[in-house]
């Protein structure tokens, strides 16, 4: 069978319309990895953002929350906090719903990582005279599991 003229463009028409069929889809573009350390800081930032925007709004529950901040976290702070959600659980529900994308993010990374540890991570990455390390108190339960402590920098823990 001789290859003729007609049979060249004939060939040539149609892996140039293959060609153009590849080119003109969409490429498949991959999703983010929802656990890579670049989407936690846009979970923990929309997070932080929602719970600021929802303080601002509800001026009670910032003046308690921020009035226990500024006590040693212990019994007596968390007591404190359990007993202001006691007398509003409309503020807790509301609270525990604006954290809700940081607990699936660790649940589903798995990652025994709370808001208070991130910005601790954030406050010693920074340096100065802030502390180094989470308070135990400020460990949250994570998932049903307590998170792991957070270890500062250079202290034998693999980080550098």
């Amino acid at each position: 069978m001789a290859f003729t003229k007609t049979a060249a463009i004939t060939l040539l028409a149609g892996v140039s319309g293959v060609a153009a069929a590849i080119l003109a889809a969409p490429a498949a573009v991959a999703a983010p990895d929802p656990c890579a350390a670049s989407q936690i800081a846009r979970t923990v930032g929309s997070v932080g953002t929602n719970t600021g925007i929802y303080l601002e709004a509800n001026p009670e529950t910032n003046d308690v929350l921020t009035m226990l901040a500024a006590q040693p976290a212990g019994p007596n702070s968390i007591a404190a906090l359990k007993l202001y959600f006691e007398r509003d659980p409309q503020a807790a529900k509301d609270l525990q719903a604006i954290q809700t994308p940081l607990t699936s993010l660790s649940t589903k990374c798995k990652l025994p990582i709370s808001l208070p540890q991130v910005l601790s991570l954030m406050q010693a990455a920074q340096g100065a005279d802030l502390p180094a390390a989470v308070p135990d108190a400020a460990n949250a339960v994570i998932g049903g599991r307590a998170a792991a402590p957070v270890l500062p920098v250079g202290t034998g823990n693999g980080l550098r």
